[in-house]
């Protein structure tokens, strides 16, 4: 994968990520950088995936909360990393690395959520739903985005 489509990623996610906010009760958002992530991992591979999902995340965390943009550097980066495993899949396993992606960023962000003094447990408990659905909403829009690019592709 040539570099500049890694850092174009990286920054279509950071961009998707601030864009588009939808606030949650726990203070956290939905937004729009998972769908980006999958599709880039999909298209580009884990290498890009981790990048893009880790760095594009972590800045876009920077500028809102910023407290979180270490352990958002994990979890989203093993979302893009794992995305971009299910490249050289076919059928199941194409679904099933993203998948395992975003229940891994869900567990990260569930104990760096636990760990942190100012939030704790309750946080924690209290964000899981939310990032579940994050995690779905992220798949399903990636997986169509990457599906519409293969149609697109096979028109030509």
């Amino acid at each position: 994968m040539k570099w500049y489509l890694t850092v174009g990623f990286t920054i279509l996610v950071m961009v998707t990520t601030l864009l588009i906010r939808i606030p949650i009760p726990g203070g956290g958002y939905f937004n729009f950088g998972d769908v980006v992530i999958v599709f880039c991992g999909l298209y580009a591979g884990r290498k890009s995936g981790l990048i893009a999902g880790g760095i594009g995340s972590a800045i876009a965390d920077l500028i809102g909360f910023p407290l979180f943009a270490p352990i958002t550097l994990l979890a989203k980066g093993a979302l893009g990393f794992f995305a971009g495993i299910g490249k050289n899949y076919q059928g199941l396993m194409r679904n099933l690395m993203p998948i395992i992606g975003g229940i891994l960023m869900v567990v990260i962000y569930f104990i760096g959520t636990w760990i942190m003094p100012t939030f704790g447990k309750a946080a924690a408990v209290a964000d899981l739903v939310p990032n579940l659905i994050q995690a779905s909403l992220g798949f399903v829009g990636g997986r169509l985005l990457y599906a519409a690019y293969v149609k697109i592709e096979m028109i030509k």
